[in-house]
């Protein structure tokens, strides 16, 4: 690829000098790609506005045109600007701009783009056939490249130069010389392009993962650290080429001890290191390539006069980007600080809001006798607000289960608050006995008094564990799916009533139905339902199907098809299974339940597991079942820091383990631990992965459910 972009670089060059222009870009099209991205781009200072990436269906660039037509095309500012406004605050002087496609008969590559700083720039006869000359000899050049196996995919970050050495033109008239470009004109193309990408970045990760990129590939850096300050010390949030020693040290680095970047941040000022100087040593891992060190360039990341953070540069002692000049640095420093200032913001505001949705939510589910119960709650990630949207499921005072789910108008603070009075309420009067048509009446008469001028939709369904007798009532909200084991879906058509808030006196009515065992009931709210791809029935059918009837498995598929929520609807899910008469089923089901931080509690549950085992006459499955259930279990406590659940159910084939917390982190298997943390982590799911005949790691709402399942036959036949 080197012959490559010295070629392209040396064709952009010379367009920018022969045609006058403020810049020059040219543009490959990576196979399976929808943009152009720009490989080389030629500039002046009035051409930092050329663009690096472009969407190859956008009809308006002239670049894209060009690349799809294979006409030479042009267009004006006010063309472009009347489609992209928001581009005007970066390029705030009319342009033009004029391009040629670059493609062979076997491919087309891509476009070489000429930018003028005119408001109409009209293309000479001369220019014209300039630009189609151009185009062609750079089409046979890449299609002779490609020919010989050299990768037209372009760069992470495009190659940025400035004009070509002085020169005369066919009239013997001087050019311009490359020269009068200021040397840093690369440098403020960068940094005008980091500032228009990291303008719309919210996550401090995704503001540090694109500083990283493009800082490393405008200042040809060898290693880069980006560090934030958060209560008195440093936090690693972005590195690339550093040592693990050195980012060991950095990360928790407390501002008061001295260090190259915590005087930077002290002193609010940039601080450069010779390679010689013992401050810098050790911060690259030593390699093969025969440089014994680097100089460094520590920049305080600032933001209203303060330092946010820190920023480190290595370079090779001969670079010469190691001595851009103190505007240019200065300038980054300003834009990163603002950047992460703002994200962090973001990120706390959004932290907040997460954790106040989860506390909203129920903290862990009942799990009866014959009835498997599961959840999922996908916020929405278009931005911090909250949702309305809640489930719950209640044991009513006669030993019956009350399965819940609604929506509250909006997304809002007031919202997720109102979602949880009333989530409170329904639990209350639920709670009190009363059936669910008279809990959404009571509700109702709530929401209408708090007089919040929100309204909110809900669905309640009562369940008799242990005669499959249920009611169900609804106000305004979609109807729930009642599956049979068959494929038969009930309760299809019952009475829907108003939604909560909007009528002082609705009718509600509940509908009666009795469940056979093996029914799938799956409650919902919009943001599952609102999709156009697929009618939810059918989608429901094939979450069935790819999940063989898992109940856990059945809810990742459903979630799974929806994907994280990018509408204005959240999601959330309560999935159940009636599985037969509570006191038929009792037999084979038993549960612990083991406090938070009670590591005892994994020696109570070995003890316990064995002794239900044994019971079921499956002595040959205790060894391995005590195995993974004391591994997941340990696991939670250690690392979910909640109150734990353990659910065994026995099965004529085999047995099932569902073990319960409230952290919603998902345990993940790893084969080595991080060094900075020597806990086994996640590699007990290894073994559960190893041993188990079946297993799964999903979010349930607030928390999440770890199970597997073991093949186990009786040694004496058990009662059913």
């Amino acid at each position: 690829m080197a012959e490559r972009d010295e070629l392209l670089t040396a064709a952009a060059r010379r367009c920018l000098r022969d045609l006058r222009a403020s810049a020059v870009s040219i543009y490959l099209h990576a196979p399976e790609s929808s943009m152009l991205d720009a490989v080389v781009v030629a500039v002046t200072l009035l051409g930092v506005g050329a663009l690096d990436n472009l969407s190859v269906d956008d009809d308006v660039y002239a670049s894209t045109v060009a690349f799809r037509s294979g006409n030479i095309t042009t267009r004006h500012s006010m063309d472009i600007l009347g489609k992209h406004p928001d581009l005007a605050v970066f390029t705030p002087f009319p342009f033009t701009t004029a391009a040629v496609p670059l493609s062979s008969a076997q491919r087309r590559f891509g476009a070489l783009t000429v930018r003028w700083a005119e408001t109409f720039h009209t293309l000479a006869h001369g220019e014209k056939d300039y630009l189609a000359k151009a185009g062609a000899e750079l089409s046979l050049t890449l299609d002779s490249l490609a020919a010989a196996g050299v990768c037209m995919e372009p760069p992470p970050v495009p190659i940025v130069v400035v004009p070509a050495a002085p020169d005369v033109d066919a009239q013997g008239t001087e050019l311009p010389a490359g020269g009068s470009v200021p040397a840093e004109a690369p440098l403020l193309y960068h940094l005008h392009k980091l500032a228009v990408q990291s303008a719309s970045v919210t996550r401090t990760e995704d503001a540090a993962d694109l500083a990283l990129k493009r800082v490393m590939g405008a200042f040809s850096a060898r290693a880069m650290a980006i560090s934030l300050v958060e209560a008195d010390r440093l936090r690693v949030v972005g590195a690339v080429g550093c040592s693990r020693e050195f980012l060991g040290a950095l990360n928790g680095l407390p501002v008061s001890r001295s260090t190259p970047e915590t005087e930077a941040i002290a002193r609010t000022r940039q601080f450069r290191y010779e390679s010689w100087e013992a401050q810098v040593q050790g911060r690259v891992p030593v390699g093969g390539s025969g440089v014994t060190g680097y100089s460094w360039v520590v920049l305080p990341l600032l933001a209203e006069g303060r330092a946010v953070g820190v920023c480190s540069l290595a370079f090779d002692p001969d670079d010469r980007h190691a001595r851009a000049g103190e505007p240019v640095l200065t300038a980054l420093s300003g834009l990163l600080g603002e950047a992460f200032e703002r994200t962090q913001l973001h990120d706390a505001q959004h932290a907040l809001a997460q954790k106040l949705q989860e506390t909203l939510l129920p903290r862990m589910l009942p799990q009866p006798a014959g009835v498997l119960v599961t959840s999922r709650y996908v916020p929405t990630t278009g931005g911090i607000e909250l949702g309305g949207d809640w489930y719950d499921l209640i044991s009513l005072p006669d030993g019956g289960l009350a399965a819940v789910v609604g929506d509250v108008e909006g997304h809002s603070t007031a919202a997720a608050v109102v979602m949880g009075q009333l989530r409170t309420a329904v639990r209350a009067y639920a709670s009190e006995g009363h059936d669910p048509a008279s809990v959404l009446a009571r509700t109702n008469h709530l929401l209408i008094d708090l007089d919040t001028g929100l309204f909110a939709t809900c669905c309640c369904l009562w369940i008799d564990a242990d005669t499959g007798a249920a009611r169900i009532a609804d106000a305004g909200h979609p109807t729930p799916m009642i599956r049979t084991v068959g494929g038969r879906y009930e309760a299809e058509d019952i009475s829907t009533g108003t939604a909560l808030g909007i009528e002082p006196d609705p009718d509600y009515q509940a509908t009666d139905l009795t469940l056979e065992p093996g029914t799938t009931i799956a409650l919902y709210t919009n943001g599952l339902s609102g999709r156009d791809e697929q009618p939810l029935k059918e989608a429901f059918e094939s979450a069935l199907t790819a999940s063989d009837g898992e109940l856990e498995t059945l809810g990742d598929q459903l979630i799974g098809a929806v994907g994280p929520c990018s509408t204005a609807d959240d999601t959330a899910l309560l999935l159940m299974r009636f599985e037969g008469r509570a006191s038929k089923v009792q037999r084979q089901f038993r549960q612990l339940a083991i406090q938070r931080r009670d590591l005892q509690g994994v020696h109570r549950t070995r003890k316990e597991l064995r002794e239900w085992l044994r019971s079921w006459s499956l002595d040959s499955a205790v060894d391995e079942a005590e195995l993974l259930t004391s591994e997941v279990v340990t696991n939670a406590l250690v690392h979910g820091d909640s109150d734990v659940s353990v659910c065994v159910r026995q099965y004529p084939d085999h047995i099932r383990v569902e073990v319960r917390d409230s952290d919603p982190h998902p345990a993940r298997p790893v084969t080595v631990p991080r060094a900075e943390d020597e806990a086994e982590g996640g590699r007990g799911l290894l073994i559960v992965s190893a041993l188990a005949s079946g297993w799964g790691n999903s979010p349930s709402g607030r928390g999440k459910t770890v199970w597997f399942e073991l093949p186990a036959e009786a040694g004496s036949e058990t009662p059913h």
